[in-house]
């Protein structure tokens, strides 16, 4: 019974530190839009395949990247707007939020 409700606890808190990121088809977060919630291994389920060339992370940080199932060149998103994707306008194929990760500190 503990293991069942501390297992249904920890899913309860994953659900809650979930992301948002939301694809824009123009530049500076202009054009159709789709906002997600959690991971996209093929964007042309939604109809949204090779089509963003703006994003906003709202929350998490996310991988964006050019081929199906997060293969091919990735970029990471911090949370902010990112008006403009340079060398990955029109290129986005999936997407998943990803834990963020610090900076190595330089010894």
């Amino acid at each position: 019974m503990h293991k069942l409700l501390a297992t249904l606890l920890g899913a309860t808190s994953l659900a809650a530190s979930a992301g948002d990121i939301t694809l824009y088809t123009r530049a500076h977060l202009g054009g159709p839009a789709i906002t997600l919630h959690e991971a996209a291994p093929d964007l042309d389920l939604q109809g949204f395949n090779d089509k963003t060339s703006s994003v906003v992370v709202h929350k998490g940080t996310w991988e964006v990247c050019a081929e199906k199932h997060y293969k091919g060149k990735c970029m990471v998103l911090k949370e902010g707007e990112y008006g403009e994707l340079k060398g990955f306008d029109d290129m986005i194929s999936s997407v998943r939020e990803v834990e963020a990760r610090e900076p190595k500190k330089a010894k």
